[in-house]
């Protein structure tokens, strides 16, 4: 076998499940192999790659540092490097069918300006008789919650104004450069198929019905709590990724994902109270409706809770002190301290407990508990927890947080952690303070 029949580019659209779909096809791609569609997997410094937006954005890409793949690849110096790489293992890859049909998954292609979307279609329509592109559209007031958490995780200082129009441009330049053979899917229908959204793109692909019914999936990228995007927000207006040439504090890809776990309220966008961009996005969802021919659901308004809540104080602490330079913590600090000054007429005990923790924070100074942590060793923290579980579940469920930080995934502290959560929260159904 010398050439595809058949290559399908999966060119998202970004937040429609692109990272499920990818690692559902990683982790089905014996089985999609045995219907004839390979699933490559590239490689770069020892690492899997199994997104391909960017060893795609190396090899096409005209700009070496565009559209991020330099960055995250750790190659800003030397992008070379990466496409280099990347090149060669495509070219092998079109080279040396494994199956019938090629299937690549790249929702970066719906940022790449029309020269490197044409260069793209042209290497793969090359290599095939029959190149297609598939793309899910998901409403604008729908998308740009999850832009906002992935921009705010990326290390970026966002305006929500200016993404009102991002899914539509993207959906247009899509459309341009591959109209012809562009199938579009409703991503909210898609998504309460059976099997979900990744199920629906397994019968796409053409696996039988069957088939797609016996499989099970796994699912990404859960919602960020409201506190942690707060935080965010806060570091990355103080340091943003795109500034370190100005500020001076150097970033890293995801360093700020120690405070994607804590305990939180989901973040919404009726979360942000920003009328003028309810009507923006309401008004751009509408326009896309009508050039795609479908409806998008009318969108639900939830009540928001209060921030700050206990479960979020017990773990805030310990998330800032994970963070990895003293700037990023100390910026986490001054926005405690802003929120407390926000909150402080309508819940002041609440504030005293953010300035408490902002207070710890700051004088950590440049050497954070987590280094006096990793001296003492998860034993010292997991034993003192044991002495405390009967007096007071909640110190010993601060206790074992730390013996997890310092040994994650260890059975025994795992279920004493769940133990003490459990325990803790029958105590607050029942009155019983701790």
């Amino acid at each position: 076998m010398t050439r595809y029949q058949r290559i399908i580019l999966h060119a998202g659209l970004h937040k429609t499940g692109t990272t499920s779909v990818q690692e559902n096809c990683f982790r089905h791609r014996d089985l999609l192999l045995q219907h004839g569609v390979e699933y490559p997997v590239f490689s770069f410094r020892e690492r899997q790659i199994i997104n391909h937006s960017d060893p795609l954005a190396g090899v096409f890409s005209s700009r070496p540092r565009a559209y991020g793949m330099a960055r995250r690849q750790g190659v800003e110096d030397d992008p070379a490097e990466a496409s280099t790489a990347f090149t060669g293992q495509l070219n092998k890859i079109l080279a040396e069918p494994r199956g019938t049909t090629l299937l690549l998954s790249a929702e970066m292609v719906s940022d790449f300006n029309a020269n490197d979307m044409q260069a793209l279609r042209r290497r793969l329509q090359d290599a095939t008789d029959d190149f297609c592109v598939i793309a899910y559209v998901r409403s604008p007031q729908s998308s740009l919650a999850s832009i906002l958490q992935q921009r705010a995780l990326a290390g970026s200082a966002v305006d929500p104004h200016k993404l009102v129009n991002l899914v539509g441009q993207r959906f247009k330049r899509l459309r341009q450069g591959f109209g012809d053979i562009l199938q579009l899917y409703n991503f909210h229908e898609a998504a309460v198929e059976d099997g979900g959204l990744v199920g629906h793109f397994f019968r796409a692909l053409g696996l039988p019905e069957a088939t797609v019914d016996g499989l099970e999936f796994s699912r990404a990228n859960p919602k960020m709590p409201m506190e942690a995007y707060r935080l965010m927000q806060a570091i990355n207006r103080a340091y943003p990724v795109e500034g370190v040439a100005s500020h001076g504090v150097k970033r890293h890809y995801h360093d700020l994902r120690p405070l994607y776990a804590l305990p939180g309220q989901p973040f919404r966008i009726e979360c942000l109270q920003d009328q003028a961009l309810s009507e923006a996005l309401a008004s751009q969802s509408q326009w896309l409706a009508t050039e795609l021919g479908w409806e998008f659901p009318e969108v639900s308004h939830h009540t928001p809770e209060p921030l700050w809540q206990t479960p979020t104080l017990l773990e805030l602490e310990t998330a800032i002190s994970t963070l990895g330079n003293s700037e990023l913590r100390n910026a986490a600090a001054r926005a405690l301290e802003q929120e407390a000054r926000d909150i402080e007429e309508t819940d002041a005990a609440t504030a005293a407990v953010l300035r408490f923790i902002a207070t710890s924070i700051a004088r950590q100074g440049d050497c954070p508990p987590q280094f006096a942590l990793d001296r003492l060793g998860a034993d010292y923290f997991k034993f003192a927890a044991l002495q405390f579980e009967q007096a007071s579940p909640q110190t010993a469920l601060y206790l074992m947080s730390l013996a997890s930080q310092l040994r994650p995934g260890a059975a025994f502290i795992e279920e004493r952690i769940q133990h003490y959560r459990s325990k803790l929260d029958g105590s607050r159904d029942q009155g019983i303070d701790y």
